[in-house]
């Protein structure tokens, strides 16, 4: 069988098998736009690399986030995270692409660690191309898609095409509307500014944790308001069962809930994050919320073990505010070491 004919074969089978979008692009590896530096050779995952698969499924995943309610605080997601779709939509790409590779006697390594540039790969293997706040925006499904890529030693065809193409025009929606200025100029981002970055655990300045709103994970508003997506509806139907959590899940109980908790509440996606930022992010969008009902689960964590999450405490009951709150600030400050901290805690006290 000719390459041309086998890879026709393959790309036949994977969207038999319910694979949305795919592309094929070189196994070379993928250097930085100025050309001064290598970000990963494909044959570093696979000595033998021939190319490395790119795939997408369409993620704008159906959900229902419940009211708020001041006694049952919750948190919110992303609006494209594809919360309860993601891992098990990542596993049955991986095992649809494995089925038939992997049954002629070739090797597929899943990019799960994102070592290679998914964006990257997705824009060479022609999935979709940069939009100006530097997320792949496709011709069918806009930017709601979840990439999913892998590097294999089969001999298929692939295609090189060029990187920083982009039909945005003259559009600049997603720089105007991004919350903390993130995007600061077309296809140019502040990764420690952008909301969905720093809620993988980075430390939230205070000065933009009120932008953070009640998010827990992810924003999206880059893909909300995109002109691309606005005649797309949400997703119906899925190859595979989705996780069985809510996607508004409660704020409150987040603080002291243990591992198996955090488990049965929060998808596995959000949950790669770790739950000490998850609980870190549910206290910080306590503290924008204002709850009172959480003063005493946040006075728990004013006593956790990991400084990050004493800082946002205090940041919080600062915001909440009230004499006890005050009491119990200054019993802190007593025995309070971090430098960091100590400085929260001065700056809750005296709001």
């Amino acid at each position: 069988m000719s390459i041309n004919a086998f890879t026709s074969f393959f790309l036949e089978q994977a969207v038999s098998q319910g694979i949305d979008l795919i592309g094929i692009t070189s196994a070379k590896p993928f250097i930085t736009k100025d050309e001064s530096r290598t970000i990963i050779d494909p044959k570093e995952l696979l000595p033998n690399a021939r190319a490395v698969i790119v795939t997408a499924f369409y993620s704008n995943e159906k959900g229902d986030p419940a009211m708020f309610d001041i006694n049952h605080p919750r948190g919110k997601y992303a609006f494209d995270q594809s919360i309860r779709s993601c891992r098990p939509m990542e596993n049955f790409y991986f095992q649809q692409i494995q089925s038939i590779l992997g049954k002629l006697g070739y090797e597929v390594i899943n990019n799960r660690d994102n070592r290679i540039p998914e964006k990257m790969a997705a824009a060479r293997a022609g999935i979709g191309k940069y939009g100006k706040s530097t997320v792949i925006i496709t011709k069918k499904y806009g930017s709601f898609v979840r990439l999913v890529s892998f590097v294999t030693n089969a001999p298929l065809e692939y295609e090189d095409h060029e990187l920083y193409e982009s039909d945005c025009g003259k559009c600049e929606v997603c720089i105007k509307i991004c919350p903390t200025n993130a995007i600061y100029e077309p296809f140019h981002l502040k990764k420690e500014l952008c909301i969905s970055d720093w809620l993988w655990g980075s430390y939230v300045p205070i000065n933009l944790r009120e932008k953070q709103e009640n998010r827990i994970f992810g924003c999206g508003e880059c893909v909300r308001l995109c002109p691309r997506n606005r005649r797309l509806t949400t997703r119906e139907k899925y190859p595979v069962e989705l996780e069985d959590v809510s996607l508004a899940p409660e704020l409150i109980p987040l603080l002291t809930g243990d591992y198996e908790y955090y488990q049965k509440t929060i998808a596995s996606f959000p949950l790669s994050a770790g739950i000490e930022s998850i609980r870190g992010n549910s206290i910080i969008a306590l503290g924008n919320l204002k709850i009172q009902k959480s003063i005493k689960s946040l006075f728990s964590t004013l006593a956790y073990s990991k400084s990050q999450i004493r800082s946002y405490s205090a940041w919080a009951l600062g915001r909440i505010g009230g004499k006890h709150v005050k009491e119990v600030l200054m019993k802190a400050l007593e025995v309070e070491s971090d430098p960091i901290v100590r400085e929260e805690i001065l700056s809750a006290i005296v709001k």
